[in-house]
């Protein structure tokens, strides 16, 4: 079988992402100072632990507040769909009872009954106001 000679032996990109972690990792504490921030004989997280505490507070509250929002994002979309759904079945129920009292459609259902549509014009009736 043929061997990829393109793709770089796994050894080497495994070295140079070690390479790059300590290299990012030895930039960071030279920016940052992290090993200042948190070494053993520093004392600033104890002395600011209210604040620290604080801002965790509000972090957790920001993350709950979020975690509410989308959840009534995706309660107002699936109502959104189940109105949606509602109103095309109200206009397809609306388009049945509007064409149901069509005098075409009348003349169909009671033709089973022996009845069927006059071929005569109706009698006008002329009440006069005169007259009680």
């Amino acid at each position: 079988m043929a061997k990829n000679t393109f793709r770089e032996p796994e050894r080497v990109a495994k070295q140079k992402k070690q390479r790059r972690r300590i290299r990012m990792a030895s930039w960071l504490n030279d920016f940052i100072g992290l090993d200042r921030l948190f070494g053993e004989d520093n004392a600033w997280p104890i002395r600011h632990i209210d604040r620290i505490l604080w801002v965790t507070f509000l972090l957790v509250v920001y993350i709950g507040l979020n975690h509410n929002a989308e959840r009534l994002v995706r309660r107002i979309h699936r109502t959104k769909n189940q109105v949606d759904e509602l109103r095309s079945q109200a206009t397809v129920l609306r388009a049945d009872f509007d064409k149901s009292g069509k005098q075409s459609e009348l003349i169909k259902r009671v033709s089973a009954l022996g009845l069927t549509d006059s071929q005569n014009p109706p009698h006008k009736i002329v009440v006069k106001t005169n007259e009680h």
